[in-house]
């Protein structure tokens, strides 16, 4: 497990979803449940799960700055960070703030 064999602070983590990806209700949820899992896996502690419809300037960047004792960020695929220039900027950003990037499916 994660928290046995790294020294983790505070094992808190937000999930991301893009709303294109998850729009309909089934399929919301069951990426929601993918993320349960993987975190419960492990040992980490997943506070909320952020539906990013791309309508606020960056849903998630404003998230993890209002956490800061947050872990990581999960996603079920890495299309959840969204398209080329969104991810790579999302990625920089998320790497600046020492905030490490999980995906549950690769």
């Amino acid at each position: 497990m994660l928290t046995e064999q790294l020294p983790v602070p505070s094992p808190l983590v937000v999930g991301l979803l893009r709303t294109a990806v998850a729009a309909a209700l089934p399929r919301r949820l069951a990426l929601t449940g993918v993320l349960d899992d993987f975190c419960e896996r492990r040992e980490l502690y997943l506070a909320e799960v952020i539906t990013d419809d791309g309508s606020e300037p960056d849903t998630l960047l404003a998230c993890v700055e209002e956490k800061p004792a947050l872990y990581a960020v999960v996603l079920p695929t890495i299309a959840h960070l969204g398209g080329r220039p969104d991810a790579d900027r999302r990625r920089r950003h998320l790497e600046g703030a020492g905030i490490r990037l999980l995906v549950a499916r690769t």
